[in-house]
C-alpha cells in the first residue's frame, strides 16, 4: 500500500513546525530567566527592568525604577530621580519635589557568569617529524570553558517614587528640586555597564 504524496507532505510540515516550536519554548525560557548583572537606565519593556510611570494628576506622577540588588541603591534613586526630570521637563515644569519613596524587594532565580581561575590549559605536544628532521610542535585541543553560567537567586528591588511638580519653586517648598540640574548630570554618562 503506497502513501499519498500530500499525506508525506503533511507529515514533514508538522514534523517542522513541531520542531520550530518546541525550539522557541526553549530559547524563550532562556531569554526570560533574568541576569544576575546591574541594570542600566532604560524604559521598562512590559514587567522588565527599568523605568516606568504613571500619571496620578496634571503635575503629580508615579514612578517605578525595577533593578536588580547587583544595581547600587544610590544609582537605582538616581534612575527614578532622572526620569521624574525627564518628565517633568516634557511638561513645561522647572522643579520638582519627591513626596513620597517606596522601597520592595522580591527574591527570583537569576543567570550569572561564573568566572573560573583556573590556570590556562597547556598545549599538548607531539613530534612532527619530516625529511629535515623532527621537532616538538604544539597541538591545538579542546579548551574546557572557563566561565560558566549558573543560576543564583537574586532580590529584584522596585523604588516608587511619588513626585510633584511646579513651574516655581515656592509652590513646592524647601526640598524643591531644579529639573534643570537633574537633567544636567546623565545616569547614563557615569555608569553605563
Amino acid at each position: 500500500m503506497t502513501k499519498n504524496p500530500c499525506a508525506k507532505l503533511l507529515t514533514k510540515w508538522i514534523k517542522a513546525t513541531c520542531l520550530v516550536f518546541v525550539t522557541s519554548l526553549i530559547l524563550s525560557a532562556c531569554s526570560s530567566t533574568p541576569v544576575a548583572a546591574p541594570t542600566n537606565y532604560k524604559a521598562a519593556v512590559k514587567d522588565g527592568y527599568g523605568y516606568s510611570s504613571k500619571k496620578l494628576d496634571t503635575n503629580r506622577y508615579q514612578v517605578l525604577f525595577k533593578a536588580t540588588d547587583k544595581t547600587p541603591a544610590d544609582t537605582i534613586q538616581q534612575y527614578a530621580v532622572y526620569h521624574a526630570a525627564e518628565i517633568a521637563s516634557n511638561n513645561n515644569f522647572t522643579f520638582l519635589e519627591i513626596e513620597k519613596t517606596d522601597v520592595e524587594r522580591k527574591a527570583v532565580m537569576a543567570r550569572e557568569v561564573v568566572v573560573s581561575n583556573d590556570k590556562p590549559p597547556t598545549f599538548k605536544t607531539d613530534q612532527q617529524c619530516t625529511m629535515s628532521g623532527c621537532e616538538e610542535v604544539a597541538q591545538p585541543m579542546a579548551v574546557p570553558a572557563s566561565n560558566d553560567i549558573v543560576k543564583t537567586q537574586i532580590n529584584d528591588i522596585y523604588l516608587t517614587i511619588t513626585v510633584k511638580m511646579a513651574k516655581e519653586k515656592v509652590a513646592l517648598g524647601k526640598n524643591a528640586l531644579s529639573v534643570t540640574e537633574i537633567l544636567s548630570q546623565s545616569p547614563t554618562s557615569e555608569k553605563a555597564n
